[in-house]
């Protein structure tokens, strides 16, 4: 799992492009609460304009120990942004996630599922976006709504 993680930083951090339009690219902290497990959570997205209005959003995302539970998922999502203000977006969201479950030494488990959701952002700059994502987690036996604060570096 720790290949996997240090993979996936390192094809965040070396992919880029320019900002609020085809190509542009951001990378973006997270902080949030999974409702349902009462885990913290933790995360790391790279987000690219496939187009004007279309972005693909890649994450990690470490739900941290609560209950003797924690997680790992890789998302990969789909945005469809619509801009109301040169200031302010918002995009629903729908894509795929990949998790690792473990209680303890004794259980672990590997869940394919969806996610859908609804995210908002502001451009606080041209190199800075703030922004709060809800999604829904369809995953077997850990189904869960999950909401984040991000912080994210336009380049």
């Amino acid at each position: 799992m720790k290949k996997v993680v240090l993979v996936f930083l390192f094809a965040v951090m070396t992919v880029g492009g320019v900002f609020a339009q085809q190509g542009a690219s951001s990378v973006g902290l997270s902080v949030g609460y999974a409702l349902d497990s009462d885990n913290t959570t933790v995360g790391i997205d790279y987000r690219y304009n496939v187009s004007d209005d279309v972005r693909i959003a890649p994450s990690l995302t470490h739900l941290m120990k609560h209950g003797g539970l924690s997680a790992w998922a890789l998302d990969f999502n789909a945005h469809y942004v619509v801009k109301l203000d040169p200031s302010f977006g918002f995009y629903p969201l729908g894509g795929v996630s990949l998790s690792f479950w473990e209680a303890g030494r004794d259980w672990d488990a590997t869940r394919l599922g969806v996610n859908i959701g609804l995210g908002g952002e502001v451009y606080a700059s041209r190199d800075l976006t703030v922004g709060l994502e809800m999604k829904y987690n369809l995953i077997q036996d850990f189904d869960q709504a999950m909401a984040a604060v991000r912080i994210a570096y336009n380049f």
